[in-house]
């Protein structure tokens, strides 16, 4: 095991090369201004630079962990939550600007938008008890993002949209996986959704091929004793080093071999990812989470269901779950309107999975596999056409059942 001293030599390491791709790169590759500028604003300064008001909003989650909420008002409106994916933020849903995304395109038409910063990321570091460089802090995986978080952001809205009992909900990937948590575990919730719309969902993981986390998922048990035996708990460690030495190497260095990898985890789809765009999602992705979430989805690659985490003892699962196994999630009790999107080309999702799930949710009023044989996990958020070939639908969706023609 490293010494103290090693680590902290390693950390200057990397600070070093930080600073170095800072210097040497920053003329090789000529990156577009506003790009740039964009990669570098938080979420509430980039929706007021397009013109738009912007809240933050703290909100208490039962267990002592404290989310930001980033918020375009509309008082009166139709309140709507929107949820991002692992290692994503409430950047997602604003991030390509008014003219695509989803968030400025449903405060357009009134409704009141609410960006949900699950804990652990880069805006939701707060605990009542704990630090960040604290172990407890990161004993979590997208399980307590659906009991704790999503009830907790839920109530908090409601509260603050007078006259209305029921929200919107829109999740991408692990956004939709928390949902479904929720669903199974918290029940009494599902009254309070008007329409659920999954992007990409992630819940059973048989089909996926992709090689980066296949390789990743034989090796999971090792790789996950070996970071805690580092200490490490959070991923990446030491999230915002990590953040923006990616985003230099990234914008200045090597756009293709980052696009390149982008592809593999996601899908290969050059159609409709701008590579242009590199620095742009690199200065916000990876806005981190913890080694558990990571450890938690590999066991579901291959596993057969839709299984709450494993602790690899006996006795450690009766105390956590009541079993020697883990028990899988009660999908049966998410009885809401679900709306489920999905393409072929998604190496996270494959269709097959999301068609089991399909055959299981009691309640989905839209089964839509996008037409574009090519569109991947990503593209449900960065796409260059996801105005017109995912976010109108889900906005037709949403009127449909506001009108109750749905």
């Amino acid at each position: 095991m490293l010494s103290s001293s090693h680590l902290k030599y390693c950390f200057v390491s990397l600070i070093c090369l930080f600073i170095f791709c800072d210097t040497a790169f920053g003329d090789l590759i000529k990156v577009d201004k506003t790009i740039l500028e964009d990669a570098n604003l938080i979420t509430p300064d980039l929706i007021k630079k397009y013109g738009y008001p912007a809240e933050t909003h703290k909100v208490q989650a039962k267990d002592g962990f404290v989310l930001t909420a980033h918020r375009i008002p509309k008082p009166g409106g139709q309140p709507v939550l929107l949820v991002h994916g692992l290692l994503d933020s409430s950047v997602a849903y604003v991030i390509l600007g008014p003219e695509r995304s989803l968030g400025f395109l449903l405060s357009d038409l009134g409704y009141d938008v609410w960006l949900l910063n699950t804990r652990g990321n880069r805006y939701s570091r707060k605990h009542k008890r704990y630090h960040r460089y604290q172990p407890q802090f990161w004993d979590f995986s997208f399980h307590e993002l659906g009991m704790y978080d999503l009830p907790a952001a839920i109530d908090y809205v409601l509260a603050r949209s007078k006259g209305f009992e029921q929200i919107h909900y829109v999740g991408h990937s692990q956004g939709t996986t928390s949902f479904f948590v929720m669903g199974s575990e918290r029940p009494a919730y599902m009254k309070k959704i008007k329409l659920m719309q999954a992007l990409a969902p992630v819940v059973f993981w048989d089909y996926i091929d992709s090689p980066i986390l296949l390789t990743f998922v034989k090796y999971l048990r090792p790789l996950v004793l070996i970071a805690r035996s580092f200490g490490i708990y959070e991923f990446p460690p030491e999230n915002e080093v990590w953040r923006n030495l990616i985003h230099k190497i990234c914008s200045f260095a090597f756009q293709n071999t980052c696009t390149y990898f982008i592809m593999e985890l996601m899908g290969v789809d050059n159609a409709q990812f701008n590579s242009s765009l590199v620095p742009l999602f690199t200065g916000h992705a990876t806005s981190g989470s913890s080694v558990k979430s990571l450890e938690h989805y590999g066991q579901l690659i291959h596993s057969g269901g839709f299984y709450k985490y494993n602790y690899y003892s006996a006795w450690e699962n009766r105390r956590n779950h009541g079993a020697d196994i883990p028990p899988q999630y009660k999908l049966t009790n998410v009885d809401c309107k679900v709306a489920l999107y999905y393409s072929k080309n998604d190496r996270l999702t494959s269709d097959k999975d999301v068609i089991r799930l399909l055959d299981i949710l009691p309640n989905v009023v839209l089964d839509y596999p996008l037409p574009d044989p090519l569109y991947n996990h990503i593209n449900f958020i960065w796409g260059n056409d996801v105005k017109t070939v995912l976010n109108d639908r889900v906005i037709e969706l949403m009127r449909k059942v506001d009108n109750g023609e749905v």
